[in-house]
């Protein structure tokens, strides 16, 4: 009677949107549902036929019926976000699992994927390479006149409007569901950078194009925009590999139990730096012409406070000159109880921290995994229910938003995200271009044959892709001719 698609009704998320002991009878529901095989089903039966093929086949068959009618359920996705924590168990469950892959598999959802993991690559190719030509000459304009051609400005602006449009769709379609969805996605480290990666490069890339001499000024910000672009690929990777996830999750473990060794050892350091500078001023060092261009001196008689507590922190990590901690029993005593406290105890406390953190987190990782690609296919869907007036809505978006209103939205959708494949495809073409002329730049040129390199899996993955959907479309309508086909390009695989 379990495995029966009968008995799932809007019942399940009813009591997964209900109160605490609800929503853990429905999670307990969903385990046992994910855990049952052919022998608990046929376990009272006594035939001689209960293990046979028919029963096998009847039995997968009733459980893939069973799953489909769990993933066809209206406000699924809203009602197992809501879950908050006891999502990471719940992601791991057979059933969650055929959902989730179900949702993601689709060839337009991989797509999706895939596209927005390239695009992040080009996004921070592009912005690389633009600030290479501010760095490698007076103006942008280069040898080929880069001002004119534009061929990675263009598709940066694109791809950045394209990912903002997108998070602001994935938001508006949480925010109309429950503000508690909107309010996690809002404040998840992850979104907040992927946001802040667009955002810096569509407000401070296109400023270099007009005055290279603003790179002066703002070499802090495009340091941090170019962090912030890996940091964007990270994030999209580890969607798609769970060991890659499981390092990204554990140094994100490991960050937040370091938080308050992090202070103690930044306490640790002041206090020191502070001694040592006691000790000097005492000695008069600092008044002595002969140890003026010493640079231990420079920097502990500074008037800044940054100078002396680098200076020490500095000899954490070895650039240290014993000579100059020898002037004094004084120095030698401070240099002792540093190294000893910071380096022999604190630094061993550290290690014990991040391989506590780097177990505990590896125990999760299915768990961790499996939250992340829920995670993804709900807001997937959430994004494409929105636009998608006709639809059966999992968010509630029909009931606030006119359905004229998401149309226009879906008509933006669509027309900026071709819009950005054709600057992809310009910027392809430039970067060939460019390497056909000659240059005396060997950064730029290494860069640019990263750009055209990736740029060129880029296109077989985009043709492979529209092949394959030709190919379908045809089968569909006329199963024959599909055959012809597969038989044409065997054959021509053969002569190859």
């Amino acid at each position: 009677a379990v495995l029966d698609k009968r008995s799932i009704n809007v019942w399940l998320i009813a009591m997964l949107t209900s109160n605490r002991e609800s929503r853990y009878r429905a999670v307990t529901f969903i385990k046992l549902l994910s855990r049952l095989t052919l022998v608990d089903l046929v376990d009272s039966s006594t035939s001689s036929e209960r293990f046979s093929d028919a029963e096998i086949e009847r039995f997968v068959r009733n459980r893939e019926e069973t799953f489909n009618s769990i993933r066809n359920l209206p406000g699924l996705f809203p009602a197992v976000l809501a879950l908050g924590k006891g999502l990471e168990t719940l992601s791991t469950s057979r059933v969650l699992r055929y959902v989730t892959a179900s949702t993601i598999r689709k060839s337009i959802s991989f797509f999706v994927l895939l596209l927005d993991f390239f695009y992040a690559i080009f996004l921070l190719m592009g912005y690389r390479l633009h600030v290479e030509f501010a760095l490698s000459y007076d103006s942008v304009d280069g040898p080929v006149n880069y001002r004119d051609y534009k061929f990675l400005s263009i598709p940066m602006n694109f791809i950045s409007g394209y990912f903002l449009l997108k998070e602001g769709i994935t938001v508006l379609s949480l925010y109309l569901t429950s503000e508690t969805l909107a309010r996690r996605y809002c404040t998840s480290w992850g979104n907040i950078l992927d946001v802040a990666s667009a955002f810096m490069v569509l407000s401070f890339g296109g400023t270099l194009l007009y005055n290279a001499q603003l790179l002066e000024n703002q070499g802090f910000v495009a340091s941090i925009t170019m962090m912030l672009l890996w940091l964007r690929i990270i994030n999209q990777y580890k969607i798609m590999n769970s060991s890659f996830a499981l390092f990204v999750y554990s140094v994100k473990e490991v960050i937040r139990k370091v938080k308050w060794f992090l202070l103690f050892l930044m306490l640790i350091v002041f206090m020191f730096s502070d001694a040592v500078r006691a000790v000097v001023a005492a000695r008069g060092d600092c008044l002595k012409d002969s140890l003026i261009d010493d640079p231990y001196i420079q920097e502990f008689c500074s008037d800044g406070f940054v100078a002396t507590t680098v200076r020490m922190y500095s000899v954490l990590v070895g650039d240290v000159s014993l000579e100059y901690f020898q002037s004094s029993g004084a120095m030698v005593t401070v240099f002792v109880f540093f190294s000893f406290f910071s380096i022999i105890i604190l630094f061993n406390i550290l290690i014990a921290i991040i391989i506590n953190a780097y177990e505990s987190t590896k125990e999760r990782t299915r768990e961790i995994f499996g939250r992340a690609r829920v995670e993804y296919a709900a807001h997937l869907i959430a994004r494409k229910q929105f636009m998608s007036p006709s639809e059966t809505s999992d968010f509630h978006n029909d009931t606030f938003v006119p359905r004229s209103l998401r149309k226009c939205v879906r008509a933006a959708y669509f027309a900026i995200s071709a819009c950005a494949l054709f600057a992809v495809e310009y910027g392809f073409a430039g970067a060939v271009y460019y390497l056909m002329l000659e240059q005396d730049k060997d950064m730029i040129r290494s860069l640019m044959i990263v750009y055209v390199s990736v740029g060129g899996v880029f296109n077989a993955y985009i043709i492979s892709v529209a092949v394959t959907t030709l190919f379908f479309q045809c089968e569909q309508s006329n199963p024959s001719a599909g055959g012809k086909v597969v038989k044409r390009l065997m054959r021509g695989v053969e002569k190859a």
